[in-house]
């Protein structure tokens, strides 16, 4: 198994780690699609998500996430918070 280390952070290269919603496109880099992608990341003995938009299994693209895509969890309390009234 592939093995990204950035940051600290362990990303093991395999679905339990990295979601790619392909066909969902969010933008083009070139002529290359960009899917929406959340990379669940280990830091020891603890998980963080990050998203953002990367290129189909482009490692490069998962560790520009890394350094600069925003933290999912935020987001999902933002989200939830939000629609709990609906």
């Amino acid at each position: 198994m592939k093995l990204l280390t950035r940051n600290g952070l362990d990303l093991p290269i395999n679905d339990a780690h990295v979601y790619q919603r392909r066909g969902v496109i969010i933008a083009h880099q070139g002529k290359e699609p960009l899917h929406f992608t959340i990379l669940r990341c280990k830091e020891g003995l603890k998980t963080k998500v990050y998203f953002g938009a990367a290129r189909v299994d482009n490692l490069e693209d998962f560790k520009r996430i890394i350094d600069y895509g925003d933290k999912f969890e935020p987001i999902n309390q933002w989200y939830t918070s939000h629609h709990k009234h609906l």
